[in-house]
């Protein structure tokens, strides 16, 4: 936004000698503040939340309230660095925001304009107070949204069309995609995953090639030429890593489903049909052996699905607890069951005894 077209939103009138009226008023997304302190800041960043929830806005700093008048920043103006300080201590998501200085009739005006979030809700984080603690700015948890000029807390029928017009937005993404690739051919499509970082706090970019396109390429790693049958060749800056597709992994990964179900036969046979067994068991399981001790998993054991972030099993781990739960049960029941389960483990052991024991049942 450009000095000219700031004047016609705010819809300046002459008022005496170089005074000019503000015809505007503050709407669903236009508000004013008269200076830009951190006093002033603290208690827009309900407004920025709220403006981050619905379609966006502008908050213009150096306009007077009651009468609207156009006095400019003569005090503390906080930096870029600073307001996205104040406003990611708070709020979550943070919002993208924008801040410039603008001359107008000779006054130094602030604006802050606020995209609205792609897939909101925009969350107050923690309490904040105003000055000596008087007034409530926002409360933790809470969703604010812009309505007639004022920000509140949201409605749950005004939360609920949120989730809906951003739900619709990703469908609508979605389909776009599909539709993109049905032209294409899904086996000829590229998916490139910006998200991927590298350890050294480098960005990277990841791209997922069909298998019968990766076959046709070579590679300059580096400045080192690949060539085979005089296939093309594509210089790409930076490491190349060339990763196995699922099916020909020889790690035989499975998703947490699958692999429950592949286990299921073992577990029946030492615990028995009743004894629960789920994604989450596995996971205790798998965690307890030091198979997620990060994130990403161990790359042996278990994994990370790069597109979907869906956890992966290797069979690796897969035989590794079912191992765990043959050679110790006990253990197994204890890493984990409930403790109904563990009770349940316990009497089940106790019976056993009991039946075997001279004198026993049977």
């Amino acid at each position: 936004m450009n000095a000219d077209e700031l004047e016609a939103r705010l819809g300046l009138l002459p008022k005496g000698e170089n005074e000019y009226r503000v015809t505007a008023w503050e709407s669903t997304d236009l508000e004013f503040k008269r200076d830009m302190a951190v006093a002033t800041f603290r208690k827009a960043l309900k407004t920025i939340a709220a403006f981050a929830n619905k379609n966006g806005g502008i908050i213009v700093f150096g306009v007077s309230d009651n009468p609207r008048m156009l006095v400019g920043l003569n005090g503390q103006v906080l930096d870029e660095g600073q307001q996205s300080e104040q406003i990611a201590s708070v709020i979550s998501p943070i919002p993208t925001t924008h801040f410039a200085t603008l001359d107008i009739h000779g006054r130094a005006i602030g604006v802050l304009l606020v995209e609205p979030l792609s897939k909101p809700p925009a969350i107050a984080i923690k309490d904040l107070s105003g000055a000596q603690g008087t007034d409530n700015i926002l409360r933790k948890g809470t969703v604010y949204t812009r309505r007639r000029g004022q920000t509140a807390p949201i409605t749950g029928e005004e939360f609920s069309q949120l989730l809906l017009s951003r739900d619709e937005r990703i469908r609508s993404e979605i389909f776009a995609y599909l539709g993109r690739g049905r032209e294409i051919g899904f086996d000829q499509v590229v998916v490139a995953d910006p998200r991927s970082d590298s350890e050294d706090g480098n960005e990277e970019m990841t791209f997922y090639l069909p298998a019968t396109a990766a076959s046709n390429m070579n590679v300059i790693d580096r400045g080192t030429l690949v060539q085979e049958g005089g296939a093309p060749a594509y210089k790409l800056v930076g490491n190349v890593q060339l990763s196995t597709p699922a099916d020909k992994d020889p790690r035989n990964p499975k998703r947490p489903s699958d692999a429950v179900e592949e286990m299921r036969p073992t577990i029946v046979e030492v615990f028995g049909a009743a004894f629960p067994w789920s994604h989450f068991h596995l996971r205790r399981a798998a965690e307890h052996l030091g198979f997620w001790n990060q994130p990403e998993g161990d790359k042996t054991h278990t994994g990370v699905e790069p597109i979907t972030g869906t956890t992966l099993y290797y069979a690796r781990a897969r035989d590794a607890v079912s191992q765990f739960a043959r050679q110790t049960p006990d253990d197994f029941v204890e890493v984990v069951g409930s403790q109904k389960t563990q009770q349940a483990w316990k009497q089940s052991r106790t019976e056993v005894v009991d039946v075997d024991e001279p004198g026993g049942e049977g």
